[in-house]
């Protein structure tokens, strides 16, 4: 399955960690990324509808929001 709203993500350019941090400023960061991107939406409907990736619970930060991230 190819996602072609992902080569259109704001984030595609930067290092995926920041995304899976549990430092309070790299989520911060992240999530001011995610403000600007053009696909956020598409994003956040992947992670809806994905509550599991390779078998593993959905983590990190997916269209601006905050999944399995304290």
């Amino acid at each position: 399955m190819t996602h072609g709203w992902r080569h259109q993500a704001a984030c595609r350019d930067h290092d995926p960690e920041l995304w899976f941090s549990g430092k309070p400023y790299e989520q911060a960061a992240a999530l001011a990324i995610c403000r600007s991107c053009p696909v956020i939406g598409e994003c956040r409907r992947f992670a809806d509808e994905h509550n599991r990736i390779n078998g593993y619970q959905l983590q990190g930060i997916w269209g601006g929001r905050r999944y399995g991230v304290k």
